[in-house]
């Protein structure tokens, strides 16, 4: 090779590795958190976690995931947050993954939520039809609009009362997400699902503690068993996903749609 085509090649291949792109790391984003968790070392309580966007090499496990026979919601989201989760508070997810599954489920959805932000951005756009004119329209979701934070109205880091009717009081937790996993993968039947519910919600001192839980809920009175469930479905933890009402662009009639978690996710 003559020195004219050495340099040449020197040259093109200097050029050829100039172009080779980095692999930039995923954007990350904080999320406030209406409980956290507490450390157990110090009893501080961490409310702000980390989460990034998520990567082709994340679709492709989840797509895994979803693939699977049997797969619940609740095994989908963990397997989600697993990936998408950097931190809570001092916590790195990677070394600790079962840290996810004692956070309450409002919690969970804040992180899902950011890691939607991360990943998209602030808006998400949908293509629906108006079911006046039959129209298509793109339909834009403001992430941080549309799915505002319900505040509790009772401190959610300490057991809540509940007075049965017999008048003795009941305490409560607020389930995370190692019970829906739990509920989802063992319960029989939706009474079954309320028996497992309010046995592992329940908070007791050893002293008072029930010898078998679930026992102890299958022969409370369906009265207190509704009071129970009543009271935990109706504690709105974090953000809110529901309906959102826009105007078609074309006959400009009202269109109410309605996005569930994965949707937002996958589009």
């Amino acid at each position: 090779m003559s020195t004219t085509e050495l340099e040449q090649a020197e040259s093109f291949n200097t050029a050829i590795a100039d172009q080779v792109p980095e692999i930039a790391k995923p954007e990350t984003t904080t999320v406030p958190l209406v409980r956290g968790l507490v450390n157990v070392s110090t009893g501080d309580w961490q409310a702000t976690a980390e989460v990034r966007e998520l990567t082709g090499a994340d679709e492709e496990y989840l797509a895994r995931i979803e693939a699977k026979q049997n797969v619940s919601y609740a095994d989908y989201m963990s397997a989600l947050l697993r990936r998408g989760t950097v931190s809570i508070g001092s916590i790195q997810v990677d070394k600790d993954p079962s840290v996810l599954d004692h956070l309450i489920i409002g919690d969970r959805d804040a992180l899902f939520l950011g890691i939607i932000k991360a990943t998209y951005g602030p808006e998400r756009t949908f293509i629906t039809r108006c079911g006046n004119c039959e129209q298509k329209n793109d339909i834009t979701i403001n992430l941080e609009d549309d799915f505002k934070y319900d505040v509790p109205a009772v401190d959610v880091r300490k057991p809540i009362p509940v007075t049965l009717k017999n008048g003795s009081v009941v305490h409560l937790r607020l389930p995370t997400g190692a019970d829906t996993t739990q509920i989802a993968t063992k319960a029989t039947n939706s009474a079954n699902q309320s028996t497992m519910l309010i046995a592992r919600c329940s908070v007791w001192d050893d002293a008072t503690r029930p010898a078998n839980l679930e026992e102890w809920a299958r022969n409370l009175s369906v009265v207190d068993r509704n009071t129970i469930v009543r009271t935990l479905s109706d504690l709105n933890v974090g953000p809110k996903i529901g309906e959102v009402n826009v105007q078609c662009a074309h006959c400009q009639e009202s269109i109410e749609i309605r996005i569930d978690w994965i949707s937002l996710l996958l589009g």
